[in-house]
């Protein structure tokens, strides 16, 4: 199973999304799990926010590697998950692409237990802010990685 995570720059909270559950799916022995991240501003090769790298630096992951990437389409077709950050995101891949996996959620579905929930809200950028935005966005993404994990699991 592949799952593409989205967000606008592919910068900030994408990669840290995306390197979270390669952790997690890891730890739970869903080693089948394949996890891309992408941004629908196409911007290519600049690393992850250096708050975004320390963040995640707290917790034993390294995403001092990381660069970022637009979304082509080959990325959709190859996946079989979606997960957005906001709805303009996924609103942009359906503007943008005629196909691509029907499993498509914003990451906060998975917020309040391993059940994506249509009325979830957007996870708001920290691009530009200091890492204290960025340590509160990723006390957002542990729990909706968890269960989503958990979802996949089953």
């Amino acid at each position: 199973m592949r799952i593409l995570v989205v967000c606008s720059g592919n910068i900030c909270r994408s990669p840290m999304v995306a390197e979270y559950l390669r952790h997690r799916a890891a730890a739970s022995g869903l080693d089948q799990l394949l996890v891309d991240s992408a941004g629908t501003l196409g911007i290519e090769d600049q690393p992850a926010a250096p708050e975004a790298i320390e963040t995640l630096r707290e917790i034993g992951l390294d995403l001092s590697g990381h660069r970022s990437k637009g979304i082509a389409e080959t990325d959709l077709l190859s996946s079989d998950v979606v997960l957005g950050m906001e709805p303009a995101h996924l609103e942009s891949l359906d503007a943008r692409f005629d196909r691509g996996p029907s499993a498509r959620w914003l990451l906060r579905a998975f917020e309040s237990g391993p059940r994506p929930d249509s009325g979830a809200p957007e996870l708001r950028d920290p691009i530009g802010e200091p890492v204290a935005a960025y340590r509160e966005c990723f006390r957002i993404i542990r729990p909706c990685v968890d269960h989503l994990v958990q979802y996949l699991a089953r």
